[in-house]
């Protein structure tokens, strides 16, 4: 399978889980070699990223920062890349410990296609921001953040249930865990990296 045709089955699989289909997982390739092509869905999700990467860095560059656009952009992508694959790793600890394992390949190809489509629904805000703000947050766009992420964790929550097979409560509770501990770091990351208005 090509990897249009391969990226589209997987993404068309994760909307099921989505839709509450657990079937969908095994429709996924859970190989081992669908768990390496799994990060296709990185390059798949690259027009969005680099979209928004776009809009953001020309929002920080406006706000006074000194470093060039393509710098701006350059460390958007480091990041994205390390928000990645950090989780993988982290997750592989997570899971031996819990006595899960056997349940991490399913997770990871599960959460690496989700993310790819979660690329395009986050596009949703710079292209809001473009369109009616000329580029630049306002109230309106910063609430469509809001509903995005919690559409993130929404579907994080229903992707984990299935790829891990486990209790609602025990994936809102995974799902939770993480966001305490992933969202301080990138946010200290961002700071480090200068990412923020005015750094």
């Amino acid at each position: 399978m090509n990897f249009f045709d391969y990226a589209f089955h997987h993404i068309g699989c994760v909307a099921r889980i989505l839709r509450g289909d657990p079937r969908a997982l095994g429709d996924m390739d859970i190989s081992a070699d669908g768990f390496w092509r799994s990060f296709e869905a990185f390059p798949a999700a690259l027009p969005a990223l680099i979209f928004a990467w776009v809009v953001e860095a020309r929002q920080i560059e406006a706000a006074g920062a000194l470093a060039p656009l393509g710098s701006l952009i350059a460390r958007m992508a480091v990041l994205e890349v390390v928000f990645w694959i950090l989780p993988v790793i982290v997750l592989a600890f997570v899971l031996r410990a819990l006595r899960m394992q056997r349940r991490f390949s399913q997770l990871i190809i599960a959460r690496n296609w989700l993310s790819a489509l979660m690329s395009y629904v986050f596009v949703s805000v710079p292209l809001a921001e473009m369109t009616l703000n000329g580029g630049q947050t306002s109230q309106a766009t910063a609430l469509l953040t809001l509903v995005t992420m919690g559409l993130m964790l929404w579907f994080s929550v229903r992707v984990t249930r299935t790829a891990l097979n486990v209790t609602p409560m025990v994936a809102v509770g995974f799902v939770a865990v993480e966001t305490l501990i992933t969202y301080p770091l990138a946010v200290s990351l961002y700071e480090v990296a200068g990412l923020y208005p005015g750094a």
